[in-house]
């Protein structure tokens, strides 16, 4: 089987529960990844996943910046060959965009199976010899994914999902802890969002606040998460706060796996980093704005999410000007829901449920 989903990290992790259970089902078939960016990292340390190929973007667009057009070639060919080195008896499009149904066309083998209409992008439903229907629109992306496992044969409910980081990630974690001093407990706080997403980020002011009263109120440290082009507000942060806040050493996915695993708590937005603490284990708090938490939210029994019910909301209009369902959220609604969760931590952990908090409004 080959498996499609291309990106980003919250949408990869969303799928690998419907991975997971393909292998469950059928142990003795090979499953190979299609993926792109950062996120392939995580998948090749996962043991239910046997191969991962990679679309080399990053590469190709920096060759087209600096005017390397046959080395970008060079890479598209080699990725194309890689692609081709194997006959697949099924091609799963976890993604359901115009690229992924093109990559699709070029791999050897059989039946390309996809989401139909309802729940795919660009018409690419058009490109799959089967059709994965659905009933609900805001089916929970992990629920929705699972739709396609049980096409093929699948007759699992969402399975456990322990993810795997290496020895090498978990040992580099360690040693930023040992020189950092950082006393417990130790709460995540992530106030960024993915490049052309600020329309779902809560004001960076306000979690600036947040982490005064967690620090004074809940004697608790506070590591700040930054990702590439983040340092800078992120050091600017730590800052203002002042101390009992840390900054976060630099982590590939694979060693934030290993951090999160660590912390007591995590706060932030509707983001892959929300997901991959959730798929940790770790208590998460998400401040949620437009996105739908019906199907975006996070996928784990100790989770609770900070948001308001508005006529306009959940809504996909990144130009907002009002931006009441975020703005509308204060400290004290967020600080709250920290309160809350920080009572129910001595509750035993399990990798997730089969559903997410009820007491939204659909």
């Amino acid at each position: 089987m080959l498996v499609i989903r291309m990106s980003s990290l919250g949408d990869v992790l969303m799928a690998m529960p419907a991975v997971k259970a393909l292998r469950e089902q059928f142990p003795k078939t090979r499953i190979s990844w299609l993926v792109e960016g950062s996120v392939g990292e995580l998948l090749t340390h996962q043991p239910f996943i046997d191969k991962v190929i990679r679309f080399p973007r990053s590469a190709m667009v920096r060759a087209l910046k600096r005017g390397r057009f046959l080395k970008s070639k060079k890479e598209m060919d080699r990725f194309l060959g890689t692609l081709r080195e194997d006959k697949y008896d099924m091609i799963l499009d976890f993604h359901g965009i115009i690229k992924s149904a093109l990559l699709s066309l070029y791999v050897r083998g059989g039946k390309r199976i996809g989401f139909g209409k309802m729940y795919a992008k660009e018409k690419s439903h058009l490109f799959c010899h089967e059709k994965v229907e659905g009933k609900d629109k805001r089916l929970h992306k992990v629920e929705r994914n699972m739709l396609i496992p049980r096409h093929v044969g699948t007759d699992r409910s969402v399975p456990e999902l322990t993810l795997v980081a290496p020895a090498e990630a978990v040992a580099y974690i360690d040693r930023f802890f040992e020189s950092s001093g950082i006393p417990s407990p130790v709460y995540a706080v992530n106030p960024f969002s993915s490049k052309g997403s600020a329309f779902k980020r809560w004001d960076i002011g306000r979690y600036g606040q947040l982490i005064r009263r967690i620090k004074e109120e809940d004697h608790a440290s506070v590591i700040i998460l930054w990702g590439p082009g983040e340092e800078e507000d992120a050091r600017a942060l730590r800052e203002t706060v002042g101390d009992g806040a840390f900054l976060s050493c630099p982590t590939d996915v694979p060693q934030l796996l290993a951090l999160l695993r660590k912390m007591d708590m995590y706060i932030g937005g509707d983001t892959g980093v929300m997901h991959l603490a959730a798929f940790a284990g770790t208590p998460v708090v998400a401040v949620f704005g437009p996105t739908d938490v019906l199907v975006n939210g996070p996928y784990s029994p100790r989770s609770t999410v900070v948001r308001k019910d508005l006529p306009c909301s959940p809504c996909k209009n990144k130009k907002c000007e009002k931006r009441e369902c975020l703005d509308g959220i204060t400290v004290e609604d967020v600080y709250g829901a920290v309160l809350a969760m920080k009572e129910r931590i001595g509750e035993p952990a399990c990798a997730y449920s089969s559903s997410i908090p009820t007491s939204m409004p659909r």
